[in-house]
């Protein structure tokens, strides 16, 4: 059995009624470093662990390197845009059905439309809101248990 606990942690509670707990790890790709360091913070306050990329290209490379749980994926990128390394990333084993959350300024249906069509599952706003943001993500973790 699991369950969300405040702190963004997942509770399984096993046959002898010990409580593990075990520990999300996200992947923000994001060329924005004030934005990287803004979503870490708020995701490393609640608990969860967390791996940036600096470019789509370089996210590719870190979903190879090391599975993870989610990824919020920024679309405008130098190298590759986040359609692009959100096709690359569902290809790879392991992530099909990973969550991938897109996070740009582009507010428009269509922009909607086309992150979800390029494989991700959400979508967030830009400019986040800090004091909803951590809702908005757990909707996926939970998903995830």
């Amino acid at each position: 059995m699991a369950r969300v606990v405040p702190s963004g942690l997942y509770c399984h509670l096993n046959m002898g009624d010990e409580i593990e707990m075990e520990r999300k790890k996200i992947l923000v790709v994001d060329d924005n470093e004030k934005n990287r360091y803004l979503i870490s913070f708020i995701l490393e306050k609640n608990g969860i662990e967390v791996v940036t990329a600096n470019d789509g290209l370089e996210g590719v490379e870190t979903a190879r390197k090391q599975q993870v749980d989610l990824i919020i994926m920024d679309i405008k990128m130098p190298k590759m845009d986040g359609y692009e390394a959100t096709r690359e990333i569902r290809k790879q084993e392991g992530y099909q059905s990973v969550p991938v959350i897109a996070l740009t300024s582009y507010a428009m249906a269509e922009d909607k439309k086309k992150a979800l069509a390029s494989g991700c599952d959400g979508y967030i706003a830009k400019p986040i809101n800090p004091d909803t943001f951590m809702d908005e993500i757990r909707k996926y973790l939970e998903v995830i248990k």
